[in-house]
């Protein structure tokens, strides 16, 4: 296989908050350095063989973050490399960026986070710069080697206890397999960048209740609203049943929401020529129950789709899916879907101390081409196995193994149902706290 590889500096950078680390902390407490090791192993089997893969990689962090000086500011740098170990089969992006030639890239590094931060007393809060980003629509993904960063603002007020109040705006990005920052953009990239993904939010949790809320917009692309709410019952022996629901839309929003725009998920082709303006309204809802009584959860929950609920934000984006039921080879929020899902999870303490298991099933019916409902209909359906472990011998390390089997059946055109996939993926998780 033919590979391809960068220059990478992040070793110097490295260094350099190393040994002024020490020196920041003798004039101040509450400086935080923190190296992060992940050993990364997917190994990917397709339907029909062509596409089969695997690819091994190390990824590094090293995170430094100051106190707040005068209780006003502060900053926060972080370094980033990802480094081949081995790859195999079908050149695609997974967990290395490949190539327009045909090849892999061997490492990259990046700053991938490099903010300023800013407060007022306990009201206010602002960061600036490049970014780590968690919230409902949202999310740095951290299912690769290292996470997907942003560059812009954000921000939260807390105007009482239990409530906050949070914004954020972002004119760049950074993938997980990249080293570059670069413009948001569609699936038709020739039809010009996303100025912009801004999104404004709420969140509010007193004792058994917590409430969500929260509006994104991918400029003159898409936008969402998301809106959740969930309620814990405090049952006897320390056991706990929590109730969640949600409802969440998506809609085109302007002169980028074209024919092909968003390909991985619509199927606007078989009604409009190439380029034309094209339109979407999506809408998703689910309950969910779950249920913890001693070492064992059980759960389940169901989601009904009215038109195609749109996972990804922009090109590129392996968004959060808020849907319980979403799953991770295939969204599972397809035009008048309905989605249930059962899983069930053990902690193992009692007889090997750190080991946890988890599976979750999920079932999609009715399926529809998200324009002409008759071009096409599916079911679909994923398996998952979760099995972590906190290795105690050594602190700070953690194994992860997840097995995820996705299976379809499909008449005619549904795109966001996809083919038969069997993914192996491992985590060797270390992190080292210098102070």
């Amino acid at each position: 296989m033919k590979t391809t590889s960068k220059t990478v500096s992040l070793p110097v950078l490295m260094a350099a908050i190393v040994l002024s680390g020490p020196a920041l902390a003798a004039e101040a407490d509450g400086h935080k350095l923190e190296l992060k090791l992940r050993g990364i192993h997917f190994d990917r089997e397709f339907e029909d063989g062509t596409r089969d893969r695997s690819q091994t990689a190390l990824g590094i962090q090293l995170d430094y973050e100051s106190p707040y000086f005068a209780d006003l500011i502060g900053i926060g740098v972080s370094g980033y490399a990802v480094q081949r170990i081995d790859s195999s089969g079908f050149v695609a992006t997974d967990i290395l960026k490949a190539d327009n030639d045909g090849g892999l890239h061997d490492e990259f590094g990046k700053v991938a986070q490099a903010f300023v931060k800013l407060k007022y007393r306990d009201l206010v809060q602002l960061k600036l710069g490049r970014q780590l980003h968690k919230s409902l629509l949202l999310s740095s993904s951290t299912s690769r080697a290292v996470p997907n960063t942003f560059s812009g603002g954000s921000g939260a007020i807390t105007p009482m206890k239990g409530l906050s109040v949070y914004g954020a705006v972002y004119d760049q990005w950074s993938r997980r397999a990249d080293s570059s920052f670069e413009e948001f953009a569609t699936d038709r990239s020739d039809e010009g960048a996303i100025d912009y993904v801004g999104l404004v939010g709420a969140a509010y949790k007193s004792g058994p209740v917590a409430v969500g809320f929260e509006y994104l917009n991918s400029k003159d692309f898409l936008t969402k609203l998301g809106l959740v709410g969930s309620y814990t019952f405090t049952l006897a022996e320390k056991n706990a049943l929590k109730l969640s629901g949600g409802i969440h839309t998506s809609r085109d929003a302007g002169k980028l929401f074209v024919t092909a725009s968003e390909g991985a998920e619509l199927d606007d082709e078989d009604q409009y020529p190439a380029g034309a303006r094209s339109d979407n309204d999506g809408r998703g809802v689910y309950l969910d129950l779950e249920w913890n009584v001693g070492n064992v959860m059980l759960g389940g929950a169901v989601a009904k789709f009215d038109g195609a609920w749109i996972e990804d934000n922009f090109t590129g984006d392996h968004g959060t899916n808020p849907f319980p039921t979403g799953g991770v080879l295939a969204d599972m929020t397809n035009n008048d879907e309905t989605v249930w899902m059962v899983r069930a999870g053990y902690d193992w303490k009692d007889y090997i101390k750190g080991l946890k298991t988890t599976v979750k099933f999920k079932q999609g019916s009715g399926a529809k081409n998200s324009h002409v409902e008759r071009l096409g209909e599916a079911d679909e359906d994923e398996l998952e196995l979760d099995v972590r472990y906190k290795i105690p011998v050594v602190k700070g390390l953690n194994f992860r193994y997840r097995y995820l089997q996705y299976t379809s059946d499909k008449t005619g055109r549904v795109d966001g149902v996809k083919p038969d996939n069997t993914d192996h993926r491992v985590y060797l998780d270390y992190s080292y706290r210098f102070f």
